[in-house]
């Protein structure tokens, strides 16, 4: 009876040191998974930040390529080389 007892307490050792070993690489890889999403994550950010300082610069060449004059032509002009097609991109970022 004691070779039975010792085979059955090696066999349920042996068994949970695999599941420990299962669990410990699970847990790994699902760390790098999460490593990997930030990574990223943070790669997307800085692409839009640097889209949107791009734009920010071109919309501002635009501004100040705007006339001075008061006239009436001069301001119906102005007016109609504005873009207002993304005009709220920045209330979508900031919902999101």
């Amino acid at each position: 009876m004691e070779q039975s007892d010792k085979s059955s307490v090696g066999s349920i050792i042996g068994t949970i040191i695999i599941i420990a070993v299962i669990i410990l690489g699970g847990l790994y890889f699902w760390g790098k998974r999460m490593e990997e999403s930030k990574a990223k994550l943070k790669l997307l950010q800085e692409s839009s930040q640097q889209t949107a300082t791009t734009s920010e610069k071109s919309e501002a060449a635009v501004i100040k390529s705007v006339s001075p004059s008061d006239e009436l032509d001069a301001i119906e002009a102005d007016l109609n080389n504005t873009k207002l097609d993304g005009l709220d991109s920045e209330l979508n970022v900031q919902l999101q």
